[in-house]
């Protein structure tokens, strides 16, 4: 996974291999390689803000943020006897203990594909949305609508190439031809899964950036000040 590259999205690819496929791939240094079952259960544990990146429709990772009773001021970041004490209080009974919790604890009515959505997840995700997951979070309800392809357009970020933005458009929303004004118009409408995932992520912020935005959609509409667009984007094509 190391070489696979050294950003947080080529890790995430790389996690979700290793988390959902069958089989791995086993390299031994001087052995032949060979193929065995997947049997991992993945565990991170880690005091980064951003430890992975998350798609917005992600269904593999349950996140949550534990707090500490071992809160270890500046002062005592050295303090060895402390550490010490700690350590030396995971005993053999400590253990059993632990097990016998885990074992005795009723999970007939758990439900593995359920994966909740904690605020933990929650912000997570936002911390790793694209521009395009930003951009149709700020228009939501115009993509759940129907926006105009020519409009959509002038969202993307200078960064982005318009062929790579269209790409990654195309793979949430589904492309419809609709009447607006009485022009038959090109239109991303947001694709349903990706509506129930938003939905979820919707924050205060957000909802309003929306509305306002829709306000000033429907503005434009009526002052038919889209068809100028519409026609400039087919002039283009």
């Amino acid at each position: 996974m190391m070489n696979y590259n050294d950003s947080k999205k080529g890790t995430a690819q790389a996690m979700k291999t290793i988390i959902t496929d069958k089989t791995i791939r086993i390299n031994e240094q001087n052995q032949p390689k060979r193929i065995a079952e997947n049997v991992m259960i993945i565990i991170y544990v880690t005091n980064a803000d951003m430890p992975v990146q998350l798609d917005t429709d992600d269904r593999r990772h349950l996140i949550c943020a534990c707090k500490t009773i071992h809160q270890v001021s500046e002062n005592h970041k050295e303090d060895v006897e402390y550490f010490n004490e700690l350590s030396q209080s995971y005993t053999q009974k400590f253990y059993e203990n632990l097990m016998k919790f885990l074992l005795e604890r009723d999970i007939s009515q758990f439900n593995p594909t359920l994966i909740p959505m904690t605020e933990a997840k929650k912000q997570l995700i936002n911390v790793s949305r694209s521009p395009v997951d930003d951009v149709i979070m700020e228009h939501y309800d115009q993509f759940k609508q129907g926006i105009p392809i020519a409009l959509a357009n002038q969202f993307k970020t200078q960064n982005w190439l318009l062929k790579t933005y269209k790409n990654a458009m195309v793979h949430k929303c589904e492309e419809q031809r609709i009447y607006i004004n009485g022009l038959r118009t090109r239109v991303y409408v947001l694709n349903t899964d990706q509506q129930s995932y938003n939905d979820k992520m919707m924050n205060e912020e957000d909802t309003e950036m929306s509305n306002e935005n829709y306000q000033k959609h429907k503005k434009t509409i009526e002052d038919n000040g889209l068809i100028e667009q519409v026609v400039q984007e087919t002039k283009d094509e």
